[in-house]
């Protein structure tokens, strides 16, 4: 097979990897929608609700929004559609352990030659952090084996630290997994949430932001070295401040980093995340 490139591979993400906006326009890029329902009404993730129509719904219901996967039809359609113009199709999506997404994207796969889907352990801006990265070596070129290694090293490197206002939307979702350890609401402590093999895990309860800000240093002093090349992005819930003061102290920190983009929690991540959480994700190189 020739070798890879931007004008003969594309990337499929779900939508739970939370894009920026525009990001869809990117060509080469395609995302399938996960589905949020508040009771009888159903709105395509990132499609049918932006980051503010959903929170302005999630905090005027009176109940939790329930979510649900694409379906097997949903992928194959796009599979067929997408490898009708491209030469190779990289399928990227949420962990397995918090959605039956990737078994779908699987099971559509199936069907299809020249689609490879990943399971990427992981949630959020992570996911579209792989692609881009993936892109930039798209874009000098590389083997399949080549791109397939570098997926392989992102999702057993990737990092992600979610500083959240409240576990009470995971809880009630049922998706708090490793991290039910952190619950126990008590003025002003905000628990600091990461990624382990899948599911949330709790890494740190803090009060206050200063304390925050020395935990968020801290997970970075333990994942990277002052000297290393840092690729990240930053992810917000209705949080306009935190996410550029994150970016300062990694920034600060790690002279070599460098910032790949900003973006904010679509429907589905929001109604398990809830508003008011900050994050960031990333990925030494």
């Amino acid at each position: 097979m020739p070798g890879l490139t931007l004008e003969n591979t594309a990337i499929v993400l779900d939508s739970t990897g939370d894009p920026p906006k525009g990001y869809v326009d990117t060509p080469g890029i395609f995302v399938v929608p996960l589905t949020v329902h508040f009771g009888d009404e159903s709105y395509r993730d990132g499609v049918d609700l932006d980051h503010g129509q959903f929170f302005a719904k999630l905090q005027a219901s009176s109940v939790l929004p329930t979510t649900s996967q694409p379906t097997v039809a949903d992928f194959l359609a796009v599979y067929r559609e997408v490898r009708a113009t491209y030469d190779h199709v990289f399928s990227l999506h949420l962990s397995s352990k918090m959605s039956g997404t990737y078994g779908a994207a699987s099971r559509a796969a199936e069907a299809v030659d020249g689609v490879d889907v990943y399971d990427t352990k992981t949630v959020t801006a992570p996911i579209t952090l792989l692609a881009e990265r993936l892109r930039a070596r798209l874009a000098q070129g590389c083997s399949l084996a080549e791109a397939r290694d570098y997926i392989a090293y992102f999702i057993a490197n990737e990092k992600l630290l979610i500083h959240a206002a409240t576990l009470e939307y995971l809880r009630r979702g049922g998706r708090i997994g490793r991290a039910a350890s952190l619950v126990g609401d008590v003025f002003d402590i905000k628990p600091l949430i990461t990624n382990v093999d899948g599911e949330l895990a709790g890494y740190a309860k803090v009060r206050g932001l200063k304390k925050a800000f020395a935990a968020m240093e801290r997970f970075l002093d333990e994942n990277s070295r002052p000297d290393d090349t840092v690729y990240f992005a930053v992810i917000e819930a209705l949080n306009d401040t935190e996410p550029a003061q994150i970016r300062e102290l990694i920034e600060q920190a790690r002279p070599n980093a460098e910032f790949v983009f900003a973006t904010q929690v679509g429907a589905v991540v929001g109604t398990h995340i809830g508003p008011g959480a900050a994050a960031f994700t990333m990925i030494v190189e």
